[in-house]
């Protein structure tokens, strides 16, 4: 008796429990923009604390390298100097590309800036050229000439619409500074203050978790630490590798807009497959107004270093840091930039890697169990 009141109570918890979850689900599926926009708001607040979260993770990489290096033995002094040093390098190496990097963007701007007059009138040279050759019907031409007529106009009417556009996105560079600023003041205190935050937070998982479910909620942050460290950290100096290999190569073959193309060419990088397709494009874009030859002795440079960077520079600087096959890369690049665009496309990667690896380590468990269950029936067949 006592038996079929526990179950019958069970049964009946776990129906409140469903039906709690679908009036929740439905409350929030009548309230949908509401809730969108409670997120979006909170983001927004929150924007400097997941800057400074994401420039701490990038600083404690090189903090850890400075800790498994430095020859001092007080445990506590070591952190404080590793944590420094890696605040400082990676000052540095900004410091490095603002005074190197920036003056030669600056001219090839400049440059871009002056040829614009030229490069509008190549376009309306092969516009021109194609409707002279090309065989189009005469209601078409007429629509052309129309268009060609009123564009101008159109430029000088949109002009006084986009003014208060601008002045909203210098208001969102403007905030997007502050935030950077207010992440990077953030950051310096996290690393500092690390081991301090990490015995917060497993003293309050501890408190709220059972033993089982702490250990494993660590291994999934141990494992998500470590494959977002490899995955950022292999990107990265493949990025500026590559970079500093295209810059070199723009220079030795006389491409204009060297810098701007090394640039585009080394950030895109981070984007697995796609970036270099997407940075090749738009160099080459800006790269034929000036030269078609040139832009197309580049397309070929840039494929030919994407294959020496496929073939010998991945393998040894990234590796196998992820633990996907190609398949896997394109979804989690192209699903990641489907939902969230750029940053999804970088972030998307180690995320599902670390999804993908969740799975593998839940479908062995569960495999093992069915053949110990298996054999444990198996042995008692043979005993009876």
């Amino acid at each position: 008796m006592k038996a079929t009141d526990k179950m019958r109570d069970l049964t009946l918890k776990n129906m409140i429990i469903l039906v709690t979850y679908i009036a929740v689900l439905i409350l929030c599926l009548m309230n949908f923009g509401a809730i969108i926009g409670f997120i979006g708001q909170l983001f927004r607040i929150i924007k400097p604390f997941i800057i400074g979260f994401i420039l701490a993770f990038i600083f404690n990489i090189p903090m850890k390298y400075f800790i498994k290096k430095l020859p001092i033995q007080n445990e506590k002094t070591k952190k404080l100097v590793s944590a420094v040093l890696s605040v400082v390098l990676v000052l540095l190496i900004l410091a490095v590309l603002v005074m190197v990097v920036l003056p030669q963007v600056i001219d090839n701007v400049k440059t871009l800036i002056d040829n614009l007059p030229e490069i509008f009138r190549q376009v309306e040279e092969w516009v021109n050229y194609f409707l002279k050759e090309v065989k189009i019907a005469p209601d078409i031409m007429t629509k052309i000439e129309e268009f060609q007529q009123t564009f101008g106009q159109t430029i000088l009417s949109k002009l006084s619409t986009w003014v208060p556009g601008i002045a909203i996105g210098v208001s969102h560079l403007t905030t997007s500074v502050v935030n950077i600023f207010m992440g990077f003041v953030m950051a310096i205190y996290m690393l500092f203050s690390k081991d301090t935050l990490m015995r917060q937070v497993k003293r309050v998982g501890r408190a709220f978790l059972k033993d089982k479910q702490f250990k494993q909620a660590t291994e999934v942050v141990r494992l998500t630490s470590s494959t977002f460290e490899n995955f950022l950290a292999g990107q990265l100096t493949e990025s500026v590798i590559i970079g500093v290999l295209c810059y070199i190569g723009c220079v030795i073959l006389d491409i204009p807009y060297a810098s701007i193309a090394a640039i585009v060419i080394g950030f895109t990088n981070i984007i697995p497959y796609f970036g270099p397709i997407i940075g090749a494009f738009i160099s080459s874009v800006l790269i034929v107004f000036v030269s078609p030859m040139k832009a197309i002795i580049f397309l070929i440079f840039s494929t030919l270093l994407q294959q020496f960077e496929s073939n010998l520079i991945y393998p040894h600087v990234v590796g196998n840091s992820v633990g996907l096959s190609a398949l896997w890369v394109l979804f989690a690049v192209s699903a990641g930039g489907g939902l969230f665009g750029i940053p999804g496309m970088v972030f998307g990667l180690p995320t599902f890697s670390v999804i993908y690896e969740l799975m593998r380590r839940w479908t062995n468990h569960r495999l093992n169990q069915k053949k110990q269950l298996q054999k444990v029936a198996l042995d008692n067949n043979e005993s009876n």
